[in-house]
């Protein structure tokens, strides 16, 4: 069908040509339908293919872990009866124990009494790391305490780089019985060469500790 539209806003009166006036109308007005209901949702495309592999990433801390750090931790190498690798600051007081019911594991713990104090040196540790001191330890009697330390020898001399301490009221001291003790360091600072355990032990008369067990790794 072909037509002119002369005047677009001239009123179409020839009710013959209604439906075309309408067209017209619309034509001429930027006439818009209401929008109709959403049409159901497509299925779902295939998968894309697998984009490239990236690079493998890379670890730039150098806390690599040397294993156990600590010579002699079972206490089970004697000599003179006391266990070797370790320092005494009152030998007298400190002896290699293996009775009944005073053994962690294996054949030996090591017995500390009143004022005595057991340490090592670790030589080589690196600033930076964080460390972890564990041990298995129960009191020869009710009123025995302990202080373990470890210190981070530097440079610029010696910074405690963590402490455990035990009450006498919370030591156990049932036979056969050790409990568990662990302790995570501060970051080695700047300068450190060397770490030092110790073991300060105080207890009433004759009572002492039991200790055995000890490891220090890094984490």
């Amino acid at each position: 069908m072909n037509f002119n539209i002369e005047d677009k806003n001239k009123d179409c009166k020839d009710r013959k040509n209604n439906c075309l006036c309408e067209v017209v109308k619309c034509l001429t007005k930027d006439c818009t339908s209401p929008t109709g209901p959403r049409g159901a949702t497509g299925p779902t495309g295939p998968t894309g293919a697998t984009g490239a592999t990236g690079p493998t990433g890379s670890c730039t801390c150098s806390c690599v872990s040397r294993g156990e750090l600590i010579i002699n931790g079972g206490m089970e190498e004697v000599i003179d009866d006391k266990p070797t690798g370790w320092l005494f600051s009152n030998p007298d007081n400190i002896t290699s124990e293996n009775s009944q019911g005073r053994v962690h594991s294996g054949n030996w713990s090591v017995n500390i009494a009143d004022d005595s104090t057991l340490s090592q040196v670790i030589n080589n540790i690196e600033a930076g790391c964080f460390y972890e001191l564990s041990f298995f330890a129960r009191g020869e009697g009710a009123q025995v305490s302990l202080n373990a330390n470890v210190i981070f020898q530097t440079n610029s001399g010696d910074v405690l780089g963590g402490n455990l301490m035990v009450r006498s009221q919370d030591m156990t001291n049932s036979n056969r019985d050790f409990a568990y003790y662990r302790l995570i360091t501060s970051e080695a600072p700047t300068g450190t060469t060397g770490i030092r355990i110790e073991f300060i032990v105080n207890a009433n008369g004759n009572q002492s500790l039991d200790l055995d067990d000890v490891s220090l790794t890094s984490l």
